[in-house]
This record gives C-alpha cells, sequence and structure tokens, in this order.
C-alpha cells in the first residue's frame, strides 16, 4: 500500500518516479525480462496505476530511455571545463562519456539496452536516433568552438567528425563494459582517433 509521501506526489512527480523505476527496471533484469509489474514494485505502485500513466511497454521504455539519457548527458555537460579552449572542451567531453561506461549510471546502462533492440522497434530506432543527434551535436558545438578560437583546424568537418567519434565510442564502450579492454585502453584508442580526426589548429 503506497505511503503518504507517495500519495503526495503530483500527476508529473509520479510519473517520474515511474520513469526512474522502469529505468532500473531495465538496468537489472534487462529490456528483454522487463515486465510492468517490476516497474510498480520497484516504484511502489500498483500496476493499473502505471498503465494509467503509460498506455504500453514500449511507451514506458522510450521515455525512461529518454529520461534517464538526457540525465546522463546533462551530468557530463555538468562537468564541462568552460576556460578551456574548444578542442580541449571536446576531449573532455569525450573522455568524460569513455569514462561514465566504466562505472555507469542508469543512462549509460539503458542507452546499451535499447539500442540493441532498435533493430526490432520503429520507434525505439527513432529514439535513439535522437539521442545520439543530441550527443553528437554537443560535442560538434566544441568542435566549432574550437575553430573559432584556433584550436581545432579550419578543415574540418564539425558535424561529421562529431558523428564518426561518437561512433568510435559507440564500439569502445561495449568492449569495455565487456571487460575486453579497460579504461586505459580505451582512453588510449580514443586518443589515437582525435589525434587522426581532430587536428589541432
Amino acid at each position: 500500500m503506497p505511503d503518504a509521501r507517495r500519495i503526495r506526489l503530483t500527476y508529473a512527480e509520479r510519473r517520474g518516479e515511474i520513469l526512474d523505476a522502469a529505468a532500473r527496471v531495465i538496468v537489472a533484469r534487462g529490456l528483454h525480462a522487463f515486465r510492468i509489474r517490476d516497474v510498480a514494485d520497484e516504484a511502489g505502485v500498483s500496476q493499473p496505476l502505471v498503465s494509467t500513466h503509460f498506455r504500453s511497454r514500449e511507451e514506458l521504455v522510450l521515455e525512461a530511455f529518454e529520461r534517464a539519457d538526457e540525465r546522463a548527458l546533462q551530468t557530463i555537460l555538468a562537468h564541462d571545463p568552460h576556460d578551456a579552449d574548444g578542442r580541449a572542451r571536446a576531449v573532455a567531453y569525450l573522455d568524460a562519456i569513455v569514462a561514465a561506461s566504466d562505472e555507469p549510471d542508469d543512462g549509460i546502462e539503458l542507452w546499451h539496452q535499447v539500442w540493441t533492440h532498435a533493430t526490432f522497434s520503429d520507434a525505439i530506432r527513432d529514439a535513439v536516433h535522437v539521442r545520439q543527434t543530441a550527443w553528437i551535436a554537443r560535442l560538434a558545438e566544441r568542435i566549432r568552438s574550437g575553430q573559432d578560437d584556433g584550436s581545432v583546424a579550419p578543415t574540418v568537418d564539425a558535424a561529421s567528425t562529431a558523428q564518426l567519434l561518437v561512433v568510435v565510442i559507440d564500439g569502445l564502450a561495449p568492449s569495455q563494459r565487456a571487460g575486453l579492454i579497460d579504461r586505459a585502453t580505451a582512453l588510449r584508442m580514443l586518443d589515437d582517433a582525435i589525434d587522426a580526426f581532430l587536428p589541432a589548429g
């Protein structure tokens, strides 16, 4: 039975708690074993209440993914070295993503759970595309800033280079999570990619 604190939650607050519970359940059990009943138990609410807020399992997965992934992005952005040049900020951003994959939060874990299912769902594929685009856009902003301040070569195509480097990380992260490479190796490989594709100005 819900406690008094939960009864006082607003609609938006309750919805947020359910989404956060769904993220934890997906991370703990995997998307393939994810059940609405488990989310209700994790959130401390009834299963019908979860269904009142979310019309389908897929809707709940998508919103939980988007919420957790945006939180992960904002966590990394909060540590942006604003006083550094654009290239240094781009490198710090990339390093932070690799480091987060070594000790992932729900956003990073959900990313790996959800994007492997993108092949089987148009809605999930579209959501992954939107979120991937958000991460790439933040990196491209830093590369353009580097071109403005002279720390990145003017010949670099900011958008395509940002996409390439994020794809490199998407390849490094699963290997790191599986224990095939450690953080130091992942960072060294990333440094090689940065040197090759993001020349200094």
